[in-house]
């Protein structure tokens, strides 16, 4: 260890032992281990380099010197480490007092750098009973788990035939061979941490393992299935949506099975399935429109689904029903001025772009940015999507110089707050092949459909059904390209 790594792990250490994350200079003077680098005064010497460097930073209060680190994220690795050698060889109740009793901020979030440790070493045991006591316990364990699925991901695609104790097989088996909700509450968090960290190839495999479990007599089995759909292709996506809709059956007391059922309605809307995708919609409304009080909102998301199903099966008429008892609701739930309700005007002015009504699309387009840019601000995703719409109706009216700079707009706001893969992103560039082929500027046309392309089989798979509607796009334009 060097000395400014001495320095580093034993102020941590004695943060964690006196519970509190700003130390007196004092109390670091009087050390044993690294007084003497404390109270030099040497530009080299550890402690002075520590503080250059923007490790350390010093403050006073009350006429005393204070310590602290700099960057906190640096100071949960650091504790993480004092954490790993000062509780090794101990139980994992040492991990859960730490978290349960010691007052130190970040105190959790050492632990959770441990334990990354530890499953980087394939030290698994203590995580896994951590993961079994749940509650905030759990909640230090589902980065660690998450970590573990990537590194035994990363294993399986550089070694083939890697060791059982590296493979996602292993650690899903250990996990949820005999489930608790504990368990699955940390796998849904892992699920979410990699779906942010955009592991899509690492989440195909993770719900590959799920799969063979086969478990549908667990309701929370069922669910974690039904988050991992998009991941696959159609053929696969079909038969799991078939499976998960008959064993669901035998859970129709279970209170969360009215939300599944409205999760595998907007499954078979993504496979274009629309009369299957209605048909639950509905099921789902029965359920619950019987405690109406309780579900307002869901109740609003059906309504806006079953308008959206409508809209691909073409029948105007039912579309514009379920929009306008969309926008109802909303307004009786969130009033005006609330982003939900700048969502449903949204679907409402789409109906106007159906009926080739484009100047009042406009119209109530503009209405639903002014509700969304009061609520949300310009830099939202949400105002990104409305001001994609406007393009979009400008586009219709032959407005391109309007419509490209909308269509522009949108993009360096959702590229400014989204990241690289994000469908949003693959709408936008659909947006922009669409202005660049009206203009005749053939080669940014198709640059852009195979942009939007790539990003709509990374997150959904190429039988997604715009991937087709691309590649239709993109086979017109390059037979204009030849006359």
């Amino acid at each position: 260890m060097t000395d400014n790594h001495q320095l580093l792990y034993r102020v941590a250490e004695l943060m964690l032992e006196h519970e509190h994350h700003i130390l007196s200079v004092d109390l670091l003077f009087d050390d044993e281990q690294i007084g003497d680098f404390v109270k030099s005064i040497q530009i080299d010497s550890p402690y002075q380099q520590m503080l250059l460097e923007g490790v350390l930073t010093e403050s006073v209060k009350d006429e005393k010197l204070f310590v602290s680190f700099t960057v906190e994220g640096y100071f949960h690795y650091v504790l993480g480490e004092v954490v790993y050698y000062g509780t090794a060889g101990l139980d994992a109740e040492s991990l859960a007092q730490i978290i349960h009793e010691n007052k130190l901020n970040g105190a959790k979030e050492g632990v959770e750098q441990c334990l990354i440790r530890e499953v980087s070493n394939h030290q698994l045991g203590r995580l896994f009973h951590l993961i079994d006591l749940g509650g905030e316990i759990g909640k230090c364990c589902y980065v660690p788990f998450a970590f573990g699925i990537l590194s035994a991901f990363n294993n399986q695609r550089v070694n083939q035939g890697v060791d059982n104790q590296c493979s996602i097989d292993f650690l899903i088996n250990w996990l949820i061979s005999e489930p608790t909700e504990s368990d699955y509450d940390v796998l849904f968090m892992a699920i979410r941490h990699l779906e942010m960290a955009q592991k899509n190839d690492c989440l195909l495999e993770l719900f590959n393992s799920i799969i063979k479990l086969k478990q549908y007599s667990s309701i929370s089995y069922i669910k974690t299935l039904v988050k991992g759909l998009p991941f696959f292709e159609q053929d696969i996506k079909y038969q799991l949506l078939e499976e998960i809709e008959s064993f669901l059956e035998t859970h129709k007391e279970h209170s969360d099975y009215p939300e599944i059922v409205f999760e595998l309605a907007t499954k078979w809307l993504m496979c274009a399935e629309y009369d299957r995708a209605i048909d639950m919609f509905k099921k789902s409304m029965s359920f619950f429109t019987s405690n109406l009080e309780l579900h307002q909102e869901q109740i609003e998301k059906i309504y806006s689904n079953l308008g959206a199903a409508y809209w691909y099966k073409g029948d105007l008429d039912s579309t514009q029903h379920y929009f306008e008892l969309s926008y109802s609701k909303c307004l009786e739930i969130f009033g005006s001025q609330h982003s939900s309700t700048s969502g449903s005007l949204q679907n409402l002015a789409l109906v106007n772009v159906l009926q080739e009504d484009f100047e009042e699309s406009i119209v109530i387009f503009q209405q639903a940015l002014d509700i969304s840019l009061k609520s949300e601000g310009y830099n939202h995703p949400n105002t990104a999507r409305i001001l994609s719409n406007l393009g979009s109706a400008n586009l219709r009216l032959k407005n391109l110089n309007m419509a490209s700079e909308l269509f522009e707009r949108v993009l360096s706001i959702d590229k400014a707050v989204l990241h690289p893969k994000h469908p949003s992103l693959a709408l936008d560039y659909d947006d922009l092949g669409d202005v660049f082929a009206e203009q005749g500027d053939l080669k940014e046309a198709i640059e852009n459909y195979k942009l939007s392309q790539s990003i709509f089989i990374d997150n959904y798979g190429s039988n997604f059904p715009h991937v087709s509607l691309l590649q239709d796009k993109i086979n017109d334009v390059q037979k204009k390209q030849k006359k």
